[in-house]
């Protein structure tokens, strides 16, 4: 009987997938005749894979060991134009191996499961978030659906493609869906490569911005159910320095959208409970089912001890917002204080393509601003301050700030990358004092005219200065660019190839 039933189920299945391809091919015709903002201009991907020797004689690295570089972002190899979202596309690695006299560029795709299967057929096979909406998404839905089911495609949901990790001296690339895949980084031979996908009995994914407790040699990889969104969970799994998985502890959220990265004290853990919420029926008006409450919606920071086994004790606050990023916090007796780049609201329609958005002249229509939050742990009280002078960084441009970075020389100063909101570029970047952070006068570095950063930075330590890291570009020429955070100077060298926006970064050097 169960034969039939799945034999009836596979064929039915087959005959409406002929059905809707009428549907599928009509629409696709149409959508074609626009060229997607997130697939244009600057942010056209790259086609191929390069490795390239550049002599240099800047004095910045008379002193350099064998340093490297990378960022990692959102490079689709087999995207099609309609409804691609910036987050979906495949992983891929730009580095410089740097020493005291040459650099060596190298691109990489990070060849994940996904990646090898689409390889093979040479073509798009997988749902993409920004698919989902209207009658298009569901035909999407319901054909990967029924190529699951008949087995033409196995199994495989990351692109990892948002960050790096470096834990035990490896390196890993994370992505929000799926497990961190190791990168192989060769300093000797000044080349990257994919090793493997990490895998761990019942834990499917993480997120993109693990915790690395030194105090305690512990790593702590956190998720949410990213494919169960009725279901609101933190998912918090413990590892020693070595990744091996030592316990994992559950805690319900009254929301169900995603938590993206958290706050670390080095004792305390702080999550945001956000209202980013799932409705599939939204889909029906053509709009994402993933959508941020605001009005009815509820935001809390949770708060719990990683060495104890007590629940979170959750605190709300009186306005809703939504953080990508946290910057850092610390305990003052009763007080915690957290630092974070906060949204008034946040559209993932934004993220596909804003050249269909109405009445705005925003990619981003959310303020996204760096904010400190403070919860009293006696009275249970909350509050947020922002910084006046964040305001008004230039009268010239609608700002957002976010991918904030810790100088290494004092925890208390962080950086924080300046976006453009009607361009999707990166403008500058900006040093804040936290310890004064409602009266300080932020230190703004913003690029030359017509020049953009590529990424969030890296804070380098060189002739003991430091400094900001992160390629950038210039018309149709790309560079590293090195900014001196004292003098605000910026000097930037050639790399012969174009390298499009990406997310995150890293440096390290041995």
């Amino acid at each position: 009987m169960l034969i039939h039933h799945k034999l009836y189920y596979t064929l039915y299945s087959c005959y409406l997938l002929l059905c809707c391809s009428a549907f599928h091919g009509w629409s696709s015709h149409v959508c074609r005749a626009y060229r997607q903002f997130y697939l244009s201009d600057k942010f056209v991907p790259v086609t191929e894979e390069k490795t390239i020797s550049i002599h240099h004689n800047h004095s910045l690295f008379k002193n350099m060991s064998t340093s490297f570089f990378a960022q990692i972002g959102s490079n689709p190899k087999h995207a099609k134009n309609e409804d691609y979202h910036w987050f979906d596309g495949d992983g891929m690695i730009h580095g410089v191996f740097i020493n005291a006299t040459t650099m060596t560029y190298q691109n990489k795709w990070i060849q994940t499961k996904r990646l090898q299967v689409e390889n093979k057929w040479n073509k798009k096979m997988y749902l993409y978030f920004g698919e989902l909406k209207g009658l298009n998404g569901l035909f999407q839905i319901f054909k990967y659906t029924i190529m699951e089911i008949l087995k033409l495609v196995p199994q495989a949901k990351g692109t990892a493609n948002t960050a790096f990790m470096r834990w035990n001296d490896k390196v890993y690339a994370l992505h929000e869906g799926d497990m961190p895949y190791e990168i192989v980084v060769d300093d000797k031979a000044h080349n990257i490569s994919t090793s493997h996908r990490i895998h761990y009995p019942n834990i499917f994914s993480t997120t993109a911005h693990p915790v690395q407790d030194h105090l305690r040699s512990k790593l702590y990889l956190y998720g949410y159910n990213n494919y169960d969104f009725s279901d609101g969970k933190f998912i918090f799994n413990v590892f020693d320095k070595h990744m091996n998985h030592l316990h994992q502890r559950n805690f319900s959220m009254i929301n169900n959208g995603m938590t993206h990265d958290v706050a670390f004290t080095g004792d305390y853990m702080i999550i945001p409970d956000m209202p980013l919420k799932y409705d599939p029926s939204r889909m029906f008006r053509k709009k994402l089912p993933m959508y941020f409450d605001k009005k009815s919606g509820v935001t809390r920071f949770g708060i719990f001890h990683v060495a104890k086994k007590d629940p979170p004790k959750w605190y709300t606050f009186d306005e809703n917002f939504f953080i990508f990023h946290f910057a850092r916090a610390y305990k003052n007796v009763n007080e915690f204080v957290i630092f974070g780049c906060a949204m008034d609201e946040l559209h993932m329609e934004d993220f596909v393509d804003p050249n269909n958005l109405e009445n705005t002249d925003h990619i981003i229509r959310g303020k996204l601003r760096l904010k400190q939050f403070t919860i009293n742990t006696k009275t249970n009280k909350t509050s947020i301050v922002e910084n006046p002078y964040l305001q008004h960084i230039d009268v010239n441009f609608h700002y957002n700030l976010d991918f904030p970075i810790q100088s290494k020389r004092n925890s208390q100063f962080i950086y924080c990358t300046i976006f453009d909101s009607a361009m999707g570029l990166i403008r500058g970047y900006v040093k804040v004092d936290t310890y004064n952070f409602h009266e300080s006068i932020p230190r703004v570095f913003l690029f030359p005219k017509h020049m953009y950063g590529n990424s969030e930075p890296q804070v380098v330590e060189m002739n003991n200065e430091e400094y900001l890291m992160t390629f950038s570009n210039r018309f149709e020429k790309s560079y590293i660019s090195l900014i001196n955070v004292k003098t605000g100077s910026m000097n930037s060298i050639n790399i012969p190839t174009r390298i499009p926006p990406g997310f995150h970064s890293i440096f390290y050097d041995r």
